[in-house]
Protein backbone atom coordinates (compact mmCIF):
# COMPACT_ATOMS: atom_id res chain seq x y z
CA UNK A 1 0.00 0.00 0.00
CA UNK A 2 1.50 3.58 -0.77
CA UNK A 3 1.95 5.85 1.79
CA UNK A 4 -0.04 8.27 0.30
CA UNK A 5 -2.99 6.11 0.77
CA UNK A 6 -2.96 5.73 4.26
CA UNK A 7 -3.88 8.85 6.10
CA UNK A 8 -7.87 8.56 3.65
CA UNK A 9 -7.92 4.82 4.52
CA UNK A 10 -6.92 5.70 7.60
CA UNK A 11 -10.25 7.91 8.05
CA UNK A 12 -12.42 5.87 6.69
CA UNK A 13 -11.34 2.73 9.29
CA UNK A 14 -12.08 5.36 12.20
CA UNK A 15 -15.71 5.69 10.71
CA UNK A 16 -15.74 1.80 10.28
CA UNK A 17 -14.39 0.96 13.91
CA UNK A 18 -17.40 3.85 15.09
CA UNK A 19 -20.07 1.62 12.89
CA UNK A 20 -23.16 0.88 15.36
CA UNK A 21 -23.88 -2.88 15.84
CA UNK A 22 -27.28 -3.09 14.85
CA UNK A 23 -29.61 -1.51 12.21
CA UNK A 24 -31.19 0.87 14.98
CA UNK A 25 -27.99 2.34 15.79
CA UNK A 26 -26.92 2.67 12.73
CA UNK A 27 -30.25 4.99 11.62
CA UNK A 28 -29.95 6.46 15.03
CA UNK A 29 -26.48 7.54 14.18
CA UNK A 30 -26.99 9.10 10.89
CA UNK A 31 -30.21 10.64 12.06
CA UNK A 32 -28.28 12.26 14.67
CA UNK A 33 -25.04 12.99 12.06
CA UNK A 34 -27.59 14.55 9.89
CA UNK A 35 -29.09 16.97 12.67
CA UNK A 36 -25.90 18.15 13.84
CA UNK A 37 -25.05 18.90 10.15
CA UNK A 38 -28.38 20.92 10.00
CA UNK A 39 -27.42 23.10 13.27
CA UNK A 40 -23.79 23.57 12.02
CA UNK A 41 -25.44 25.12 8.78
CA UNK A 42 -27.08 27.83 10.95
CA UNK A 43 -24.48 28.77 13.19
CA UNK A 44 -22.81 32.15 12.24
CA UNK A 45 -19.31 30.98 11.27
CA UNK A 46 -16.91 32.78 13.60
CA UNK A 47 -14.14 34.85 13.51
CA UNK A 48 -10.75 34.11 11.44
CA UNK A 49 -8.96 34.28 14.74
CA UNK A 50 -11.99 31.63 16.16
CA UNK A 51 -13.28 34.83 18.55
CA UNK A 52 -17.02 35.34 17.95
CA UNK A 53 -17.68 38.97 16.19
CA UNK A 54 -18.33 41.52 17.49
CA UNK A 55 -21.73 43.53 17.39
CA UNK A 56 -21.67 46.64 15.00
CA UNK A 57 -22.02 49.92 16.65
CA UNK A 58 -25.00 52.34 16.99
CA UNK A 59 -23.59 54.51 14.87
CA UNK A 60 -23.32 52.16 11.89
CA UNK A 61 -26.45 50.58 12.72
CA UNK A 62 -29.15 51.13 10.05
CA UNK A 63 -32.48 52.67 11.16
CA UNK A 64 -35.22 50.22 11.51
CA UNK A 65 -37.29 51.52 8.07
CA UNK A 66 -39.83 48.54 8.97
CA UNK A 67 -40.53 48.45 12.38
CA UNK A 68 -44.49 48.52 12.05
CA UNK A 69 -44.20 45.85 9.91
CA UNK A 70 -44.86 41.96 11.28
CA UNK A 71 -41.21 40.00 11.46
CA UNK A 72 -41.31 37.15 9.06
CA UNK A 73 -40.81 34.16 10.33
CA UNK A 74 -37.11 32.14 9.83
CA UNK A 75 -37.16 29.59 7.33
CA UNK A 76 -35.43 26.24 9.00
CA UNK A 77 -32.60 25.19 6.65
CA UNK A 78 -33.15 22.61 4.79
CA UNK A 79 -31.34 19.20 6.11
CA UNK A 80 -28.54 17.81 4.66
CA UNK A 81 -29.65 15.13 1.87
CA UNK A 82 -28.47 11.66 2.63
CA UNK A 83 -27.10 9.30 -0.26
CA UNK A 84 -26.74 5.08 0.41
CA UNK A 85 -24.67 3.68 -1.26
CA UNK A 86 -25.66 -0.08 -1.25
CA UNK A 87 -23.44 -2.72 -2.85
CA UNK A 88 -25.31 -5.39 -4.58
CA UNK A 89 -26.03 -9.16 -2.53
CA UNK A 90 -24.13 -12.22 -3.02
CA UNK A 91 -24.35 -13.68 -6.32
CA UNK A 92 -22.97 -16.71 -7.90
CA UNK A 93 -19.92 -15.02 -9.53
CA UNK A 94 -19.12 -14.40 -5.91
CA UNK A 95 -18.83 -17.60 -4.62
CA UNK A 96 -17.30 -18.94 -7.81
CA UNK A 97 -14.79 -15.84 -7.41
CA UNK A 98 -15.39 -15.19 -11.34
CA UNK A 99 -15.04 -11.69 -12.52
CA UNK A 100 -19.04 -10.77 -13.63
CA UNK A 101 -17.97 -7.10 -15.29
CA UNK A 102 -21.10 -6.37 -17.53
CA UNK A 103 -22.71 -9.85 -18.32
CA UNK A 104 -26.23 -10.01 -17.93
CA UNK A 105 -28.14 -12.68 -16.02
CA UNK A 106 -26.14 -13.28 -12.86
CA UNK A 107 -28.63 -13.50 -10.67
CA UNK A 108 -28.33 -13.29 -6.74
CA UNK A 109 -28.23 -16.24 -4.81
CA UNK A 110 -30.35 -17.13 -2.08
CA UNK A 111 -27.89 -15.54 0.37
CA UNK A 112 -27.80 -12.12 -1.34
CA UNK A 113 -31.20 -12.23 -1.35
CA UNK A 114 -31.30 -12.61 2.76
CA UNK A 115 -28.34 -9.71 2.78
CA UNK A 116 -30.56 -7.54 0.60
CA UNK A 117 -33.85 -8.18 2.81
CA UNK A 118 -31.18 -7.26 6.28
CA UNK A 119 -30.01 -4.13 5.16
CA UNK A 120 -33.42 -3.51 3.99
CA UNK A 121 -34.66 -4.35 7.77
CA UNK A 122 -31.90 -2.29 8.77
CA UNK A 123 -32.82 0.78 7.11
CA UNK A 124 -36.39 0.36 8.08
CA UNK A 125 -36.65 3.32 10.04
CA UNK A 126 -35.55 5.97 7.18
CA UNK A 127 -38.07 7.65 5.25
CA UNK A 128 -35.90 6.50 2.06
CA UNK A 129 -37.71 8.79 -0.81
CA UNK A 130 -36.02 6.90 -3.85
CA UNK A 131 -33.91 3.99 -5.33
CA UNK A 132 -31.76 4.28 -7.96
CA UNK A 133 -29.85 0.98 -9.62
CA UNK A 134 -27.66 -0.10 -11.73
CA UNK A 135 -29.49 -1.97 -14.58
CA UNK A 136 -27.70 -4.99 -13.90
CA UNK A 137 -29.47 -7.84 -12.83
CA UNK A 138 -27.75 -8.47 -9.41
CA UNK A 139 -28.15 -4.94 -8.98
CA UNK A 140 -31.70 -4.11 -9.72
CA UNK A 141 -32.56 -7.57 -7.84
CA UNK A 142 -31.05 -6.02 -4.72
CA UNK A 143 -32.56 -2.46 -5.19
CA UNK A 144 -36.44 -4.14 -5.71
CA UNK A 145 -35.91 -5.67 -2.28
CA UNK A 146 -34.54 -2.54 -0.78
CA UNK A 147 -37.59 -0.34 -2.24
CA UNK A 148 -40.09 -2.91 -1.83
CA UNK A 149 -40.91 -2.08 1.79
CA UNK A 150 -41.41 2.01 1.18
CA UNK A 151 -43.32 1.11 -2.23
CA UNK A 152 -40.67 2.79 -4.21
CA UNK A 153 -40.07 2.53 -7.95
CA UNK A 154 -36.48 1.42 -8.63
CA UNK A 155 -35.11 3.76 -11.14
CA UNK A 156 -31.88 2.52 -13.51
CA UNK A 157 -28.90 4.50 -14.65
CA UNK A 158 -26.51 2.85 -17.12
CA UNK A 159 -23.66 5.32 -15.71
CA UNK A 160 -24.27 2.64 -11.97
CA UNK A 161 -23.11 -0.33 -14.21
CA UNK A 162 -19.58 -2.42 -12.63
CA UNK A 163 -16.35 -1.85 -14.76
CA UNK A 164 -15.96 -3.31 -18.60
CA UNK A 165 -13.81 -5.96 -18.35
CA UNK A 166 -13.83 -6.90 -21.83
CA UNK A 167 -12.83 -10.55 -22.59
CA UNK A 168 -11.92 -11.66 -18.50
CA UNK A 169 -16.00 -11.37 -17.93
CA UNK A 170 -16.80 -14.56 -16.51
CA UNK A 171 -13.18 -16.04 -15.87
CA UNK A 172 -12.06 -17.11 -12.82
CA UNK A 173 -9.93 -14.83 -11.24
CA UNK A 174 -7.32 -17.77 -9.55
CA UNK A 175 -7.03 -18.40 -13.29
CA UNK A 176 -6.46 -15.39 -14.60
CA UNK A 177 -3.49 -14.75 -11.81
CA UNK A 178 -1.95 -17.79 -14.03
CA UNK A 179 -2.77 -17.23 -17.51
CA UNK A 180 -2.88 -13.38 -18.45
CA UNK A 181 0.27 -10.98 -16.43
CA UNK A 182 -1.82 -8.06 -17.41
CA UNK A 183 -4.46 -8.74 -14.97
CA UNK A 184 -1.96 -8.45 -11.74
CA UNK A 185 -0.62 -5.66 -13.83
CA UNK A 186 -4.27 -4.00 -13.96
CA UNK A 187 -4.96 -4.80 -10.46
CA UNK A 188 -2.31 -2.80 -8.79
CA UNK A 189 -2.84 0.20 -11.21
CA UNK A 190 -6.22 0.16 -12.63
CA UNK A 191 -6.19 3.52 -13.76
CA UNK A 192 -3.66 2.33 -16.72
CA UNK A 193 -5.91 -0.33 -17.90
CA UNK A 194 -5.00 -2.58 -21.09
CA UNK A 195 -6.52 -2.19 -23.96
CA UNK A 196 -9.88 -3.13 -23.96
CA UNK A 197 -10.78 -3.10 -20.54
CA UNK A 198 -12.19 0.01 -18.70
CA UNK A 199 -10.28 2.07 -16.21
CA UNK A 200 -10.91 3.42 -13.08
CA UNK A 201 -10.93 6.87 -14.38
CA UNK A 202 -13.25 6.57 -16.90
CA UNK A 203 -15.51 4.56 -14.55
CA UNK A 204 -14.88 6.96 -11.75
CA UNK A 205 -15.86 10.28 -14.95
CA UNK A 206 -19.22 8.50 -15.14
CA UNK A 207 -20.31 7.43 -11.69
CA UNK A 208 -19.76 10.93 -10.22
CA UNK A 209 -21.53 12.53 -13.12
CA UNK A 210 -24.30 9.87 -12.20
CA UNK A 211 -24.65 11.17 -8.56
CA UNK A 212 -24.08 14.97 -9.40
CA UNK A 213 -27.44 14.71 -11.25
CA UNK A 214 -29.05 12.87 -8.53
CA UNK A 215 -28.06 15.14 -6.05
CA UNK A 216 -28.98 18.12 -8.41
CA UNK A 217 -32.68 16.27 -8.56
CA UNK A 218 -34.93 17.63 -5.53
CA UNK A 219 -37.58 15.33 -6.85
CA UNK A 220 -35.56 12.42 -5.54
CA UNK A 221 -35.82 13.89 -1.85
CA UNK A 222 -33.66 13.62 1.26
CA UNK A 223 -33.00 9.84 1.55
CA UNK A 224 -31.57 8.67 -1.47
CA UNK A 225 -30.65 4.50 -2.04
CA UNK A 226 -28.09 3.92 -5.05
CA UNK A 227 -27.65 0.09 -5.20
CA UNK A 228 -24.40 -0.53 -7.29
CA UNK A 229 -21.05 -2.33 -7.54
CA UNK A 230 -17.70 -2.52 -5.66
CA UNK A 231 -16.02 -0.37 -8.02
CA UNK A 232 -18.69 1.73 -8.07
CA UNK A 233 -18.94 2.48 -4.64
CA UNK A 234 -15.07 2.47 -4.25
CA UNK A 235 -14.96 5.51 -7.33
CA UNK A 236 -17.74 7.59 -5.49
CA UNK A 237 -16.48 7.34 -1.59
CA UNK A 238 -13.29 8.34 -3.25
CA UNK A 239 -13.98 11.37 -5.49
CA UNK A 240 -16.11 12.92 -2.24
CA UNK A 241 -13.61 12.02 0.44
CA UNK A 242 -10.98 13.48 -1.58
CA UNK A 243 -9.11 10.46 -1.81
CA UNK A 244 -6.68 9.76 -4.92
CA UNK A 245 -8.30 7.60 -6.85
CA UNK A 246 -5.20 5.66 -6.82
CA UNK A 247 -6.38 4.46 -3.08
CA UNK A 248 -9.57 3.49 -4.08
CA UNK A 249 -8.98 0.00 -5.06
CA UNK A 250 -7.72 -0.97 -1.04
CA UNK A 251 -11.37 0.05 0.37
CA UNK A 252 -13.85 -2.47 1.36
CA UNK A 253 -17.16 -2.60 -0.10
CA UNK A 254 -18.74 -6.07 1.12
CA UNK A 255 -21.75 -7.05 -0.55
CA UNK A 256 -25.27 -5.61 1.17
CA UNK A 257 -22.83 -3.03 2.44
CA UNK A 258 -23.93 0.36 3.38
CA UNK A 259 -21.97 3.34 3.20
CA UNK A 260 -23.34 6.87 3.37
CA UNK A 261 -22.62 9.94 2.61
CA UNK A 262 -24.12 13.48 3.68
CA UNK A 263 -24.88 16.10 1.24
CA UNK A 264 -25.52 19.98 3.23
CA UNK A 265 -26.59 23.17 1.36
CA UNK A 266 -23.70 24.98 0.36
CA UNK A 267 -21.11 22.37 2.36
CA UNK A 268 -18.76 19.69 1.01
CA UNK A 269 -20.13 16.64 1.24
CA UNK A 270 -19.37 14.30 4.84
CA UNK A 271 -18.83 10.63 5.16
CA UNK A 272 -21.37 9.28 7.76
CA UNK A 273 -20.47 5.38 7.15
CA UNK A 274 -18.56 3.54 5.47
CA UNK A 275 -18.85 -0.67 4.79
CA UNK A 276 -21.51 -0.94 7.36
CA UNK A 277 -22.93 -4.41 7.32
CA UNK A 278 -25.58 -6.11 10.19
CA UNK A 279 -23.26 -7.98 13.07
CA UNK A 280 -21.84 -11.12 11.37
CA UNK A 281 -23.35 -14.45 12.48
CA UNK A 282 -19.74 -15.48 13.40
CA UNK A 283 -19.54 -13.25 16.04
CA UNK A 284 -22.61 -14.67 17.79
CA UNK A 285 -21.79 -17.86 20.37
CA UNK A 286 -23.08 -21.39 18.74
CA UNK A 287 -26.26 -22.86 20.05
CA UNK A 288 -25.90 -24.89 23.07
CA UNK A 289 -26.98 -28.65 22.09
CA UNK A 290 -29.91 -29.59 24.06
CA UNK A 291 -29.69 -32.39 26.41
CA UNK A 292 -32.60 -34.83 27.16
CA UNK A 293 -34.42 -34.51 29.89
CA UNK A 294 -33.81 -37.40 32.64
CA UNK A 295 -37.45 -38.92 32.40
CA UNK A 296 -37.03 -38.88 28.47
CA UNK A 297 -33.52 -40.73 28.82
CA UNK A 298 -34.79 -43.01 31.61
CA UNK A 299 -37.78 -44.37 28.66
CA UNK A 300 -35.27 -44.70 26.01
CA UNK A 301 -33.36 -46.76 28.09
CA UNK A 302 -33.40 -50.30 27.37
CA UNK A 303 -35.88 -52.92 28.50
CA UNK A 304 -33.48 -55.45 30.37
CA UNK A 305 -32.17 -55.01 33.96
CA UNK A 306 -28.67 -54.40 33.00
CA UNK A 307 -27.64 -50.71 31.57
CA UNK A 308 -25.80 -50.16 29.05
CA UNK A 309 -23.14 -47.28 29.19
CA UNK A 310 -23.40 -44.77 27.44
CA UNK A 311 -23.00 -44.35 23.67
CA UNK A 312 -19.86 -41.78 23.29
CA UNK A 313 -20.90 -39.02 20.78
CA UNK A 314 -18.37 -36.80 18.83
CA UNK A 315 -18.69 -33.43 19.41
CA UNK A 316 -19.52 -31.78 16.72
CA UNK A 317 -16.60 -29.31 14.58
CA UNK A 318 -17.35 -25.87 15.18
CA UNK A 319 -17.46 -23.63 12.23
CA UNK A 320 -14.57 -21.54 10.87
CA UNK A 321 -15.26 -17.79 12.39
CA UNK A 322 -14.52 -16.52 8.79
CA UNK A 323 -16.15 -17.18 5.81
CA UNK A 324 -14.87 -17.02 2.37
CA UNK A 325 -16.02 -14.25 0.51
CA UNK A 326 -14.75 -12.78 -2.90
CA UNK A 327 -12.77 -9.68 -3.60
CA UNK A 328 -13.43 -9.14 -7.05
CA UNK A 329 -14.97 -6.63 -8.41
CA UNK A 330 -18.66 -6.87 -8.74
Amino acid sequence: MRLSCARPLLRLLYVQLRRPLTGRGLVRRLMHDQQKLQNDHTTAPPAPNGATPAPAPESAQQPNTHANQPAQPEQAPKPPRLLLLVRHGQTTFNVESRLPGQIPGVPLTDEGRRQAQRAAVALSGLPLSAVVSSPLERARETAEILARGWALPVRTDPRLVDTDVGPWAGQKIADLKKSDPRWEQFVQNPFAPPEGIEGFAAVQQRVVAAVQDIIAGPELGSYIVLVGHADVIKLILAHYTSMAGECARFVTVANASISVLAFPPDQPPHLLAVNWTVLPGWLSPPPVPQQPAPEVAQAQAPSSGVPEPPETREAPASASPLSATSSGSS
